[in-house]
């Protein structure tokens, strides 16, 4: 997958996980009487959403690298985030409601139309947080977590703020809602993968094979590459490939590829290599797969 399309990716997982949250968000509202008061009202909400936005990105790598066992677990660690972060996120957007209403916005009209709107906004920030979070927890990578934590706080503030003037324009409509949580996947999706892409420093270009030209973000401090599934890099269904072939390890000055000791050999630029330190447009062979390594 291009790195084009990774951003149109994720930016469909967003509007589908708003478009599938919708409707059990509408049967929230249908039983809201019989919760006990508007604040667990709201938190159930929250925490509807977030099980659908982190699920939904939660299995998102998994899709990518056609990894059943990715997919298993990402949507697993995104159901426990989206349950915590919808809670989070409603609570904190209540506590920004009166931190701003009692100090920033006194006039009744401020308050209705810029102070509540941004309150809201950042508590569906707080459950953006958790939605981008969910791969790099997952799997232990701070990059990955920082790249999502930044994504998923502006998707969710931009996306947010347009899900509450939406019910300006269309006050308790089903439709506002409908769009209103389409936008907020969507733009999570968006700039999760725009600052993903931002942050990476290099990629791999895969030249040959069934996934030909498919390019793989070296965002994590050890990147794995193998035919196993837990492997970053999951280069199922080519020949001569080990379990764990070659790691990938980020240095301040720069990437340096070790091979992980299997019967197959890594080349690189045709030459058999233990550890070499790689430079941009170095072709890399693990397996039958070839790679070129490019540096942004």
């Amino acid at each position: 997958m291009s790195l084009g399309m990774r951003i149109v990716f994720f930016a469909v997982i967003g509007v589908f996980a708003g478009v599938l949250a919708w409707p059990f968000v509408e049967l929230v509202l249908f039983f809201q009487a019989s919760l006990l008061n508007l604040l667990l009202f709201s938190v159930v909400t929250g925490m509807t959403v977030g099980i659908f936005m982190a699920g939904f990105f939660g299995s998102s790598e998994g899709i990518i690298t056609k990894s059943f066992q990715k997919i298993r677990m990402g949507v697993l660690f995104g159901v426990i985030l989206g349950i915590i972060g919808g809670g989070v996120g409603t609570i904190a957007g209540q506590a920004f409601v009166l931190f701003l209403g009692t100090f920033f916005f006194n006039s009744g009209t401020l308050y209705k139309y810029i102070g509540l709107p941004l309150s809201r906004a950042l508590g569906w920030a707080c459950l953006g947080l958790f939605v981008g979070s969910v791969e790099g927890i997952r799997t232990r990578s701070f990059a990955k977590i920082r790249n999502g934590l930044i994504g998923g706080f502006l998707g969710g503030i931009i996306g947010g703020l347009l899900f509450e003037y939406l019910k300006f324009l269309f006050p308790e409509s089903i439709f506002s809602r409908l769009v209103g949580l389409s936008f907020l996947g969507l733009l999570i999706g968006i700039f999760y993968a725009l600052v993903e892409n931002k942050m990476a420093r290099a990629t791999l270009y895969l030249l040959n094979g069934k996934d030909r030209g498919k390019e793989f973000l070296l965002t994590q401090r050890k990147t794995d590459i193998g035919d196993s599934p837990k492997t970053a890099v999951n280069l199922d269904g080519y020949k001569d490939m080990e379990p764990v072939h070659t790691v990938i390890e980020r240095k301040k000055d720069g990437y340096v590829l070790t091979d992980a000791g299997g019967t197959t050999k890594t080349l690189v630029n045709d030459d058999v290599v233990k550890t070499r330190a790689l430079e941009d447009g170095d072709v890399i062979r693990v397996g039958e797969a070839q790679f070129l390594f490019k540096k942004k």
